[in-house]
């Protein structure tokens, strides 16, 4: 392989302190730059001791496409590949660790709860969680957004959704903070399984209780698909523990990432408050989106020996596709480095594309609509109460605190 770009001014992009003082753009806008790809050497998490950069809006477009030439089955985060995902039951099962076919008969088996017009109907009671977590905040005056807010909200959703009982909904924003927290350290893969085993464990003793007592949310309908046959105990699991993290992950980071850039820029700051009055909140909440990208990348791997851009690519060769790169990419986006809502196309890929393309991205966006609509009805405002801490991750854009006070 070509490695005469490894000795350019690119930081180690392996390294989790690469990403703790900012996301690197002024890196990626030179990786971007480059003919080719980049490799990055890697001391593990990989199959061939690193990864290919992938920045560019059309490539990573390309690379979705084809789950034949690249495979989910491998891994779908770095670090964390794996050789035969036979062997761990909890990968086996897992629909972000499978390709078409399988992963098309798990995706079909819950689309259907997550169909816009049905997001759509889910208004009232989302707004609900909004507001009681609005008026929390507001009573203390003083508070951390990320533990009160950014945690709270898509947590209180998901276990809606999946149909945890109002009294239980506290395990679950106890769990999904849990394993978004196990994600950070070294050696996360294991650290998540490990914190994603009692979530494992109530999904399991949720199915019965959803046949016995059915209800309107993805719980019962999985328990149902089952019954019929259409997937297995171990795959409803896995896939309703896996939506507590992933229905989690982008909406947490998303409302964090958002409130740090209005409290830390007056021009942000006014510029949210205009788009919302002029009604134009859904354009505001895709460039905020395109612009925090929460899950900075996904991984594929490649089936066979091949030739991408011109490079050559190994068999067993992971390519970390960085959509927060992509969502930069100025082939696609004007100034892309400036926040601008008014935008009049933006094809962003925050939550990817293809065969993968976030299932729960209109519930996403649904939460951040609303969340903006009733801090601006309220003429809710903030201030910075020190200083924020960002994560320590390759993968998620991660913001651990935000200290704010109610500006009275």
């Amino acid at each position: 392989m070509d490695t005469t770009t490894i000795d350019l001014p690119i930081p180690d992009l392996s390294n989790p302190e690469t990403f703790v003082p900012g996301v690197p753009h002024e890196a990626f806008d030179r990786v971007r730059a480059m003919p080719g790809l980049y490799w990055q050497p890697a001391t593990q998490g990989t199959l061939t001791g690193g990864f290919w950069a992938v920045t560019r809006h059309a490539d990573i477009i390309e690379i979705e496409r084809d789950p034949e030439a690249f495979t989910s089955t491998k891994g779908f985060f770095f670090p964390g590949a794996v050789e035969n995902i036979s062997e761990v039951p909890e990968l086996r099962s897992n629909i972000m660790l499978n390709d078409p076919p399988t992963q098309t008969r798990l995706r079909k088996a819950a689309a259907r709860s997550f169909a816009p017009r049905v997001v759509a109907q889910f208004d009232e009671w989302v707004r609900e969680i909004v507001v009681e977590v609005i008026e929390d905040i507001v009573a203390k005056g003083e508070f951390d957004w990320v533990a009160d807010v950014a945690a709270i909200i898509p947590s209180r959703v998901v276990a809606r959704v999946i149909g945890v009982p109002f009294e239980e909904r506290q395990k679950i924003v106890d769990w999904t903070n849990r394993i978004f927290h196990a994600s950070t350290v070294p050696d996360n893969f294991k650290s998540v399984l490990e914190a994603s085993e009692p979530v494992h464990a109530y999904m399991e003793e949720l199915r019965p209780r959803k046949l016995r007592d059915p209800k309107e949310d993805m719980g019962t309908i999985l328990a149902q698909c089952v019954e019929r046959g259409e997937i297995s105990e171990d795959e409803c699991c896995i896939y309703l523990s896996l939506l507590c993290v992933a229905g989690f992950e982008t909406t947490h980071t998303a409302i964090a990432q958002s409130m740090r850039m209005i409290v830390e820029s007056p021009e942000i700051a006014e510029t949210v408050n205009q788009t919302v009055a002029a009604g134009g909140v859904n354009a505001l909440i895709e460039e905020f989106l395109r612009y925090i990208t929460p899950a900075m990348n996904m991984a594929r791997t490649a089936t066979r020996d091949l030739e991408l851009r011109g490079q050559q690519i190994r068999k067993g060769d992971m390519m970390l596709l960085y959509f927060t790169a992509a969502n930069r990419d100025p082939a696609i986006f004007s100034e892309p480095h400036q926040f601008n809502p008014a935008r009049v196309k933006n094809e962003h890929i925050t939550f990817g594309s293809g065969a993968h393309h976030c299932i729960g991205n209109a519930l996403a966006r649904l939460e951040m609509r609303i969340l903006f609509e009733e801090l601006h009805k309220r003429n809710i405002s903030f201030k910075s109460n020190g200083n924020p801490k960002r994560g320590w991750s390759t993968f998620i854009n991660q913001l651990f605190e935000l200290p704010l006070a109610v500006v009275r």
